[in-house]
């Protein structure tokens, strides 16, 4: 099995394992996640998701800054519980009197873990091979925000999993029918609240997968500045909900001459957040087999690689 077999394995496997996690921790006010990489998005959609209960930071932010522990519910998020930055954030968290630390990660027995006062373990199938993160991802993103309130997922997943393959579908067609796009393209992607977070980690996944460059805006902000750096061979991706704006910006950019394809999401709740994540797994899962690619970008640039691991685990 490849990467990117492996990685349609395990996007499947959410249909059925997602239900599995345990969702019963008691509900904690003022949390504030910490993470990188697709563990700060996890956290950032709790943020969104869960209105004033939680906030959001990379472990940076506290290393420059620790006072933002001050009164708050420390998680930090790790899948592998290696993440230098993360370990230093708990160390320094310890130093500024926070009472009690949680470690969310893979690894019970990790650095990170073992850092902090307690540990929620995330447990969910995958196939063993290094891939591009999608249950690993979900996994934290649902525990996050069953930390902060009441959630309950919805009972038929497989119905939110089939709509988000037909949208991703379309978008595919779409872009196939304007003949704009490779492996190798520039994205924009779109997304506002919610979506924004959703918006981030496709733009990771189109990193990671393609080595493509990929920026992620809310919508309104797009308009402000970075509209202005959008080339015609560019392909944004506007990801929507009840919003009409968003519609109207990805119609019109398409009447000045550039790519642009509008998602609408009609759930709301968990719902959309986990059909937009289906959506942006299985469009970059798509892709890639279009491309007939084997492995991900980022396993195959050794380079790069041994850069990422150098910085991140030391």
């Amino acid at each position: 099995m490849n990467a990117i077999e492996a990685m349609q394995a395990e996007i499947e496997y959410q249909v059925q394992d997602l239900h599995n996690l345990n969702l019963s921790s008691p509900w904690v006010r003022d949390s504030l996640f910490v993470g990188s990489g697709d563990s700060y998005v996890a956290g950032l959609a709790a943020q969104y998701f869960s209105g004033s209960h939680a906030i959001c930071c990379y472990p940076i932010d506290i290393i420059n800054n620790p006072l933002l522990v001050e009164r708050r519910n420390l998680f930090i998020v790790s899948i592998s519980g290696n993440t230098l930055a993360n370990i230093l954030a708990a160390k320094i968290a310890k130093k500024h009197g926070v009472s009690k630390i949680t470690a969310l990660t893979a690894r019970p027995s990790s650095r990170l873990a073992k850092s902090c006062d307690q540990t929620i373990e995330l447990k969910y199938r995958n196939t063993g091979i290094i891939t591009a993160g999608t249950i690993s991802f979900v996994a934290s993103m649902i525990k996050c925000i069953s930390l902060t309130i009441q959630l309950r997922l919805p009972s038929d997943l497989r119905k939110i999993y089939n709509r988000a393959e037909t949208q991703a579908e379309q978008v595919i067609s779409k872009i196939d029918n304007k003949s704009r796009t490779s492996s190798s393209s520039s994205y924009f992607i779109l997304g506002n609240g919610q979506l924004h977070a959703i918006a981030m980690y496709g733009a990771l996944k189109f990193n990671e997968v393609f080595g493509a460059s990929a920026r992620v805006y809310p919508v309104e902000e797009f308009c402000h500045s970075p509209l202005f750096s959008i080339k015609e061979t560019d392909q944004a991706i506007v990801l929507g909900d009840n919003d009409d704006n968003n519609r109207k910006l990805s119609k019109r950019l398409n009447e000045e001459g550039f790519s642009s394809v509008h998602v609408r999401f009609k759930n709301t709740g968990i719902e959309l957040l986990l059909q937009a994540t289906f959506f942006i797994q299985l469009l970059v899962l798509k892709l890639a087999q279009k491309y007939g690619l084997t492995s991900c970008h980022f396993l195959s640039n050794k380079k790069l690689l041994r850069v990422s691991s150098d910085f991140i685990y030391g």
